[in-house]
């Protein structure tokens, strides 16, 4: 099959969208298929959206969302029409609603995306306190772009009910199928094996954090998560990849930041697999995830996930299994003093550590993602 797969810059690179679209990419060319990669650039900005920012702003403290304007995406629509029609494929995976809204091409158009227009509202910061006008232009172009497409594929289903609800799309056209482990060579399972049994001899648990947004992935309260397993008497440091955060003196010493590995970079993800590897659990408490493929990627390294029961991590993450959730009215605290009790039970810690292992292989790995894209894409299609 010929797949094209379209993107907000270029697909095949691991800076896009996390490596999503890499991943996808990888896998789907392993199985046999076709890969063609379309990068859409960004357009300039009309300048009057700056001017409308503005009055929104000072008149009515709202902000103006210009990447929602039916004009704006018009010419990125426009690029993708183009490309689609050079390349001929088969079928289009855009990544991201949004370029499919205005887009004319005939072929079937599959969305990949972790999130709706409505799920977003109110809920991360860039998407607050939106003015009417930003409100009703991402509604309508959210709701072109699933009237369009053949299927949508959401990883989580906390985006998948949304456009089920608030988009009236059919259940038959849209589809869970959880986001792997960005990364492009995982460990095996011997390795895996052989790491747990070396944690299992630690005095000190080594927590990690990923993230490049500290305060939006919960990083004062993984500091005060951080503390509280201390004071229950756990030698405990905290690894900070991805961002430079100001840590308070009392437990500066037990903190270091490597700042942000890339991927790409032989060296930096190197070292990233090596700190994965050393650490004992991975924790990001973020105030809101779509989704959250780094929890993934810890299950691949056998390492639990320490993280909030919000958007679409609970898709990842069950309570208890492959790691634990900071529910609902749940202090950080009483988070803390959980993890403590599975830390100081060997056979507990062993338990949830390879669980997260086989988690992760049975459905958080880019090549369970592919088969059950696989089948989508050849079911929808043969019955279109």
């Amino acid at each position: 099959m010929r797949i094209a797969i379209a993107s907000l810059g270029d697909p095949s690179s691991e800076r896009t969208w996390s490596g999503i679209p890499s991943s996808i990419m990888f896998e789907l060319s392993k199985k046999g298929h076709e890969v063609i990669p379309i990068a859409l650039d960004k357009p300039r900005e009309p300048w009057h959206f700056s001017w409308r920012r503005r009055v929104q702003h000072r008149l009515h403290k709202k902000w103006f969302l210009g990447s929602v304007e039916k004009r704006w995406l018009e010419k990125i629509s426009k690029q993708l029409d183009d490309k689609v029609n050079t390349a001929s494929p088969n079928v289009v995976l855009v990544i991201h609603a949004d370029w499919l809204a205005y887009a004319t091409f005939r072929c079937p158009a599959f969305i990949i995306h972790d999130t709706t227009f409505a799920s977003i509202v109110d809920y991360y910061p860039s998407f607050t306190n939106l003015c009417k006008g930003s409100l009703k232009s991402g509604h309508e172009m959210y709701q072109r772009a699933l009237d369009k497409c053949a299927a949508a594929i959401y990883p989580a289903s906390w985006a998948t009910q949304s456009a089920i609800d608030d988009y009236n799309l059919p259940p038959s056209k849209v589809f869970t199928i959880p986001f792997g482990a960005n990364i492009k060579e995982c460990p095996q399972q011997e390795q895996v094996g052989r790491w747990i049994q070396q944690r299992l001899t630690s005095e000190t648990c080594n927590f990690v954090f990923i993230g490049t947004q500290w305060k939006r992935k919960g990083g004062p309260e993984v500091l005060q998560f951080l503390k509280k397993v201390k004071s229950l008497g756990v030698e405990a440091t905290l690894t900070v990849i991805g961002c430079k955060a100001e840590i308070p003196p009392d437990v500066a010493q037990f903190v270091f930041q490597p700042g942000y590995l890339c991927k790409e970079d032989p060296a930096d993800a190197e070292q990233l697999a090596n700190i994965l590897a050393q650490s004992h659990a991975l924790i990001v408490l973020s105030h809101a995830e779509c989704y959250g493929c780094v929890y993934c990627e810890a299950n691949a390294y056998g390492l639990p996930a320490i993280g909030r029961d919000t958007g679409g991590v609970s898709e990842i993450i069950k309570d208890g299994m492959n790691g634990l959730l900071l529910r609902e009215n749940e202090s950080v605290d009483a988070l803390a003093s959980r993890w403590a009790g599975i830390w100081y039970n060997l056979d507990a810690f062993k338990a949830m550590s390879l669980k997260a292992y086989t988690q992760y292989c049975g459905r958080l790995s880019y090549g369970v993602f592919a088969d059950r894209l696989e089948n989508v894409l050849t079911s929808v299609i043969s019955n279109s």
